[in-house]
């Protein structure tokens, strides 16, 4: 099966995710769409290493 476009869908080339061009992000709100991210994923990597180090305390004598 072949699929092949036509018209103004062969000019404009492949079809981007976001149709309307005005609800783009900003560069300033993909870094901060990023670094929030990065703070949660780091807050959980935290949290399994305190988890890890608790656990280790806490039964080291049993």
């Amino acid at each position: 099966m072949r699929i092949t476009m036509t018209g103004t869908d062969a000019a404009n080339g492949p079809a981007s995710m976001t149709r309307n061009t005005d609800k783009r992000r900003t560069p300033e709100q993909i870094r901060a769409g990023n670094r929030r991210l990065g703070l949660v994923l780091l807050a959980v990597v935290a949290a399994f290493f305190l988890a890890g180090v608790v656990k280790q305390v806490y039964f080291a004598g049993h």
